[in-house]
């Protein structure tokens, strides 16, 4: 279910964590007003302050936890883009008229990057792999395998089985990532140490009210603020910090996808 709101678009992401925000402060609120009618009947009954730190530690640590997660996912999907782009460059190298002049490979490859990026990319999010794409990479094989028997030299087969192969690695890498994502159960973790703290923080403040919304508040923007950029970090292809689909024309990130012209 995580995983499915996640993929949201960024301003439903954001509406989200305001109510969210707004929920965490009525729980922690409610919980204040409770609690400070029996501190009035028990002062000793308010846990120490020092007790804060221990759910609070858990806490961070906890979101330390997904954040690792997620930017490792951002770091392993960057790799896998920069593999397939340099492998396509790699093979339309090839069929440059001044190495094979081979029309056929070069149609092929440009249409299989045409259709990753309006198909897999675009309407999937990399979510699943797509016909399109696979008829695309079949293309591709069988022009390896026409130029494979033409009889050219070994190394240069070599090399374009080699550019074939990793094409096809870093796709399967791409599409991988965006699979793998975070493991729901560390974000159900961070939900619930969330609104622990939030109560824990109630507690200690039983006896001074005032200061307890004030800690409440901050502690809620810190919160909410801190899981609303992780969750747009938690898929590489969606999301404010999302890898682009130009990337696999060039390097510079967040740019137009250019026009592609008939030598690239």
């Amino acid at each position: 279910m995580l995983a499915t709101f996640l993929e949201f678009p960024t301003y439903a992401v954001f509406l989200f964590f305001i109510a969210f925000a707004l929920i965490l402060f009525a729980i922690g609120y409610c919980a204040l007003r409770y609690l400070n009618v029996h501190a009035k009947h028990d002062i000793f009954s308010i846990p120490a302050p020092a007790f804060l730190g221990t759910i609070a530690t858990a806490w961070a640590l906890s979101i330390g936890f997904v954040a690792a997660d997620a930017w490792s996912l951002n770091s392993r999907a960057d790799f896998s883009v920069s593999k397939e782009r340099s492998a396509i460059h790699r093979l339309l190298d090839t069929a440059n008229p001044m190495v094979l002049d081979d029309e056929e490979l070069k149609t092929a490859v440009l249409n299989y990057r045409t259709i990753v990026v309006d198909d897999e990319w675009g309407q999937r999010n990399n979510t699943a792999s797509t016909l399109e794409v696979d008829h695309a990479i079949l293309e591709i094989r069988a022009m390896v395998q026409k130029i494979a028997l033409s009889g050219l030299p070994g190394p240069i087969v070599s090399q374009l089985v080699n550019d074939f192969d990793e094409l096809q690695d870093a796709r399967n890498e791409r599409l991988a990532v965006a699979s793998a994502s975070i493991d729901e159960s560390k974000w159900y973790l961070v939900l619930f140490l969330t609104l622990l703290t939030a109560i824990t923080i109630a507690s200690v403040h039983a006896d001074r009210p005032l200061a307890g919304r004030r800690a409440l508040i901050l502690y809620v923007l810190t919160a909410t603020i801190s899981l609303w950029i992780l969750a747009n970090h938690a898929n590489p292809y969606v999301g404010m910090g999302d890898l682009k689909p130009d990337l696999l024309f060039s390097a510079q990130r967040h740019s137009a996808a250019p026009a592609q012209p008939a030598g690239s």
